[in-house]
């Protein structure tokens, strides 16, 4: 027994010691296990980080591009995830630009690298996405090149105003295209050729969503299946353009977001402003609610936006391609609210319609800078090309911004990156064409001028128009209009006459057989001269009369009138009319070609009786006859329909003004045909009638003010016509009551239409999504049809000003080293010789081509420019418009401390400021 107890001990001893050392073994087997796991798992992030390094060069690229936002309103400061994601860790440029305020130009611009004077897309409808701009121009996107060079590629979101989704443009594999404008729900797109409806449901339809979850899908397939591959994406949303429907969730947000009250919000009117401004007044109090409220639902949309760049930053993080992506983030143009008047819109020269938000963000960028060199969207399409590798085609205007990224480190005080080689600080912003019609007219007075300046001009005084400068020629016109002998209406033996069309003085020929109504005249329907006969003259009406009844009884075929063949003879007068306009062989039952009056000059297209339009095929065959005829229908059918409106209003205008039912008393038959000589009478005003001129035809003073009505044809009841007849009578004043019903109804609406304004009407139906709009209709203008500028802006370390030429001839000076914000127009306060040379930078651009020409340093040009003595002509010093005394011209004309110039001199007031 003493014994067993030992031994057992010995073997349960023995048992926990062989325990121990199973549980010992088995943990150390689990260490290393775990620790060859581990040797897998960090082997295979370093082959894989190893295959990152080989994919350096090049890298994926996303663009994300907003539709209409702002900078200067501030929308950025309240999308916290875009500025966590973005800005904190990249670049934010502080004065970035775009071109053209306008969606298609700006857009093209984005796509291509060039100027709208050289990818020739100008406006939202005109060559945006035609066939010249999808022969010339599409083929020379971003995306070609990178495409061309193994990116897979894709788009997502609005592409151009006027895509109609008929094809996929070239570069792009993977492709959900929107047709036509923005819009967030109740849309169609093109996915992958395929034309695709959506509906107003928001889980399936939204749009900005949409594009975030394909965008993202295509993402995460193109790495999974194509590894090897970077990815290039554009990402375009729709907000915060109209309509504004926001998602659901965020419906609720900004009820008191005032930001966009600048101190330019509602700063009206404006005198030293263009034609637009001038004539816009403060706004009214539901003006200024309903800027208000669309300032709420644009950025309530913008949170939508916010969510696409988290959740695009978090699918690349959890892919290990964040920090090898390059990401830009930008807008086609700005915005206005309130700004200067103008209820909401964009195309304005100003900053808040052409300064836009620019972040890039990626490898080699310094994270959370901010760079205040000038850079605009022309750079875009070269930044991306060089962010691929890609050498940058000649014809593109932009540069490329990574030199000034990588330069960085350098940065001044002032927020500008000093470079080796200077960076451009001047870019051109441009907005419309010069029509035909704009352009005829100024031929017209360029004509004129010359015309004047060897004679007139030269005998008067008057300053040769041979000093090419835009801004005296209204200063010119205006003079030449005071002066009596160019008063309009024309005089006898007048050559020229000055007449104010829209605002703007213009010169016209005289034309001698054009009827002059002047007061005191006999031609003035208020004189009433004798009629007297003279016996030369009834010598002269016997012959007349002789040769005419000579004549008429020689004819064949001839027949008597009667009273019964009138209403034949009126329908031989149209008939005739017809046989003169179309062929002799001309048959409706065999084809009906209608003759427009184009047809007098070109004749191409005809229209079959059954309606069944044939056009030469030479149409079909050449493009640039095809073009020529179209631009000449575009204009004909303008033409047409302004005469139209015109015609409208003249009706309008007699129906309220119709006179009494008076018959004046007849005139005598044998006085009817002969013209009034020499005496004076006067009329109820006491004002002098002149009798002494002579008129051919008919007194105006003795005509009948109503025509006689004629019911029967002899005298029985029967009526001429059978619309006078009783029973359709009632017919007719049915018609008389519809008409009217419908018109009242028209008229009861808001009216809204303002000459020589795009106005618009906003009611309580054009918002469908909360929080709508129940404050009722209003009225408002954003545009004119005269609004077409160019201008240069300029941003450096001592310059900071904007300078714009309009088509009226009115030109605007605006320093943002004084006035940030552009309140006042200090052309007034400029050197003339400055504003040579701005005229003259102007000019270049207008005309660059390419980067080498387009990349404008005003401070470089400056310098090489030599001191001149009195720039300006002698002859003109003295003369209205012009500065009274000339200084020497410095290389510098701006001060750093004011931005004005800083020789100022003594500047005469009366430059040409734009005619109201």
């Amino acid at each position: 027994m003493a014994w067993t107890l030992p031994s057992t001990r010995l073997a349960l001893t023995t048992c926990f010691v062989l325990l121990f050392c199973c549980l010992t073994v088995a943990r150390l087997s689990r260490i290393q296990t775990l620790r060859r796991r581990d040797e897998a798992k960090s082997k295979i992030s370093h082959q894989r980080l190893l295959r990152l390094k080989t994919r350096s060069d090049k890298p994926n690229i996303i663009l994300i591009l907003t539709d209409d936002q702002d900078v200067l309103l501030g929308s950025l400061d309240y999308m916290p995830k875009t500025r966590k994601l973005l800005t904190n860790n990249g670049a934010f440029f502080n004065n970035s630009f775009v071109s053209t305020p306008m969606c298609c130009p700006s857009r093209s611009t984005l796509l291509t690298g060039m100027y709208s004077h050289n990818h020739n897309v100008f406006t939202n409808n005109e060559n945006c996405s035609s066939t010249q701009w999808q022969q010339n121009y599409e083929t020379r996107s971003f995306a070609t090149y990178l495409s061309d060079q193994g990116y897979r590629t894709g788009y997502f979101g609005k592409y151009l105003n006027e895509y109609n989704g008929s094809y996929i443009p070239p570069g792009w594999r993977e492709w959900m295209g929107l047709i036509r404008n923005s819009r967030f729900y109740n849309y169609s797109v093109n996915f992958n050729g395929k034309k695709m409806k959506h509906g107003d449901n928001y889980y399936e339809d939204y749009f900005t969503d949409l594009i975030a979850n394909d965008s993202v899908t295509f993402l995460k397939q193109s790495k999974q299946l194509f590894q090897n591959k970077p990815v290039l994406m554009v990402l375009s949303v729709p907000a915060p353009h109209g309509t504004e429907d926001a998602a659901p969730q965020y419906q609720h947000l900004f009820a008191n977001a005032t930001s966009h009250r600048t101190p330019s919000w509602n700063y009206a009117p404006n005198k030293d402003k263009q034609w637009l401004l001038q004539h816009m007044q403060k706004m009214e109090p539901i003006h200024q609610l309903f800027t208000d409220r669309l300032q709420m639902k644009r950025l309530q949309t913008l949170q939508s936006v916010d969510d696409l760049v988290e959740k695009v930053g978090a699918e690349l993080k959890t892919l290990g391609e964040l920090d090898d992506t390059y990401i830009l983030y930008t807008s086609d143009h700005g915005y206005h609210l309130g700004q200067f008047g103008l209820i909401k819109g964009k195309a304005m020269p100003y900053d808040f319609d052409v300064r836009v938000p620019l972040i890039i963000r990626g490898p080699g960028i310094k994270p959370g800078i901010n760079i205040n060199n000038l850079v605009a969207n022309i750079d875009i399409a070269p930044t991306i090309l060089d962010m691929a590798g890609i050498d940058i085609p000649s014809d593109m205007d932009g540069r490329s911004l990574l030199p000034l990224l990588k330069a960085a480190k350098n940065i001044s005080k002032g927020g500008f990156v000093s470079r080796n080689k200077p960076w451009r600080d001047t870019v051109l912003l441009e907005r419309g064409k010069i029509s035909k019609k704009i352009r005829k007219q100024m031929l017209r007075q360029e004509k004129m001028l010359a015309w004047f300046s060897k004679s007139e001009l030269q005998k008067n005084g008057i300053r040769s128009p041979s000093v090419n400068f835009q801004m005296f020629s209204g200063a010119d016109l205006v003079e030449l209009c005071e002066r009596p002998e160019f008063k309009s209406p024309c005089k006898p033996r007048q050559a020229w006459e000055c007449r104010f069309e829209k605002g703007t003085p213009e010169i016209f020929r005289c034309r001698t057989n054009r009827p002059s109504y002047m007061p005191g005249l006999q031609n003035d329907p208020a004189c009433i001269c004798p009629s007297p006969r003279p016996r030369s003259q009834e010598k002269l009406e016997r012959i007349n009369n002789r040769n005419f009844i000579r004549s008429y009884i020689n004819r064949e075929n001839n027949k008597q009138r009667y009273l019964r063949s009138k209403l034949k003879r009126s329908l031989r007068r149209v008939s005739s009319y017809y046989s003169n306009v179309y062929p002799p062989d001309f048959s409706t039952e065999d084809s009906l070609q209608i003759d427009f009056p184009y047809q007098k000059q070109q004749q191409m297209c005809r229209v079959l009786a059954n309606n069944t339009i044939v056009c030469d095929p030479v149409l079909y065959e050449e493009i640039d006859i095809w073009k020529n005829h179209k631009d000449h229908l575009d204009s004909l059918i303008q033409k047409y329909q302004l005469t139209i409106k015109n015609l409208k209003d003249i009706r309008k205008h007699l129906k309220k003004q119709k006179p009494s039912e008076t018959v004046a008393p007849p005139v005598p038959v044998d006085r009817m045909f002969y013209p009034s000589t020499g005496s004076y009478d006067r009329v109820g005003n006491g004002a002098a009638c002149d009798c002494s001129r002579t008129q051919t035809g008919i007194n105006t003073a003795n005509r009948k003010l109503t025509t006689p009505k004629f019911n029967t044809l002899f005298s029985t009841n029967q009526p001429i016509l059978p619309w006078k007849r009783p029973r359709y009578r009632k017919k007719i004043l049915k018609r008389k009551f519809k008409r009217k019903f419908k018109r009242n109804r028209k008229d009861s609406k808001h009216e809204c239409r303002v000459p020589n304004m795009k106005c618009f009407t906003h009611d309580n139906d054009h918002w469908k999504t909360p929080p709508y709009w129940n404050y009722g209709p209003f009225c408002f203008c954003s545009n004119a049809n005269n609004n077409t500028y160019w201008c240069i802006r300029t941003v450096n370390e001592t310059h900071n000003f904007l300078y714009c030429e309009f088509i009226t001839g009115f030109i605007s000076y605006y320093n943002m080293l004084e006035d940030p914000y552009q309140l006042k127009n200090s052309i007034h306060e400029i050197n003339y010789g400055v504003l040579q040379q701005l005229h003259a930078n102007l000019e270049k651009l207008r005309k660059c081509k390419g980067a080498k020409e387009c990349s404008y340093d005003y401070l470089d040009e400056s310098l090489k420019k030599p001191k001149q003595e009195n720039i300006v002509n002698e002859s003109l010093v003295g003369r209205k418009g012009v500065p009274t005394r000339f200084t020497t011209y410095t290389p510098y004309p701006f001060s750093k401390q004011d931005g004005l110039v800083s020789n100022v001199i003594s500047v005469d007031k009366n430059l040409p400021l734009e005619q109201g």
